[in-house]
């Protein structure tokens, strides 16, 4: 988060200053302005920077000295290791919602690339007010899962019950016709299984305060970054949406508790990762 307070110590330095404009085209909020193409960029209303960086990853010359910046903290671009826009694609195309997952527990290192995307999606204004809660004990997953399944066999009994089943077929289409796909969930959790959670050993959480406008878009912004770099690692990572249409019905309260939310937060997207036990070497034209 950015801290208001030191933005005024935003400063350019005169004689390092190559005068080529680019932090000031480039600010969203023009705190830097400049007057003409031979003067130095000025700081105006620094209170109102959203210390995106754009001005310290811009500056050819190292002249702009930012407080949320500091030196050791900007890093130039190994453009060597950027892919190329065909290997993008073709990771984009061949990326699937692998279910196959095994045991195997996800190494650490991927759970930390995969945070470390998370935390460098765009965010509104650079508000960076998402957060990801990681569930990774075994029995916190399995309340995860007997909760969710609970849930929605109680609202099956009900719904689906001979004399309320037509007005079901007739006003909830969508239940009515997943509810074979619901009876095979309930004969594998009984079996042991973990059907909602796709037997994930890993879940990430992704919430927003309440009230803030642009939640769901930071955190699926978010997410999809996550995503990639878990598919990049060859891991599978699943859009939870049984469980989060399960949360929405169990109130902020029961949901924050189940998914360890942060005090004040909203769910807005979850996200299961695991070792996939099939590899998809072909994919298939859209």
């Amino acid at each position: 988060m950015r801290n208001f307070a030191t933005m005024k110590a935003i400063r350019i330095i005169p004689e390092l200053c190559l005068r080529c404009g680019a932090c000031a085209r480039e600010c969203p909020q023009n705190v830097l302005v400049q007057a003409t193409e031979k003067t130095v960029p000025m700081v105006q209303r620094p209170e109102e920077c959203i210390a995106c960086g754009h001005c310290a990853a811009l500056c050819p010359s190292s002249a702009l000295q930012h407080p949320a910046f500091p030196p050791e903290n900007i890093v130039q671009v190994e453009e060597k290791r950027l892919p190329s826009p065909e290997s993008v694609l073709e990771l984009m195309r061949s990326r699937r919602t692998n279910r196959s997952i095994t045991s195997r527990p996800v190494p650490d290192n991927v759970i930390s690339d995969v945070l470390e995307a998370a935390r460098y999606a765009p965010t509104a204004e650079n508000s960076r007010r998402i957060r990801v809660s990681v569930i990774r004990d075994s029995q916190e997953i399995q309340h995860i899962e007997d909760a969710t399944m609970r849930f929605f066999l109680r609202l099956a009994r009900i719904l689906l019950h001979p004399i309320v089943r037509p007005l079901t077929k007739l006003f909830l289409a969508d239940l009515y016709r997943q509810a074979p796909a619901l009876e095979a969930f309930r004969k594998r959790w009984e079996a042991g299984e973990r059907p909602s959670v796709c037997n994930a050993n890993v879940i990430m959480a992704f919430s927003a305060p309440k009230g803030y406008d642009f939640g769901w878009q930071d955190c699926n912004l978010a997410y999809q970054n996550a995503s990639l770099m878990a598919e990049a690692h060859g891991i599978s990572q699943i859009y939870l949406g049984f469980v989060q249409t399960a949360c929405k019905l169990f109130g902020p309260r029961r949901t924050a508790q189940l998914l360890h939310l942060p005090e004040g937060h909203r769910l807005y997207a979850l996200m299961a990762l695991g070792v996939p036990a099939l590899k998809y070497r072909r994919y298939t034209r859209r």
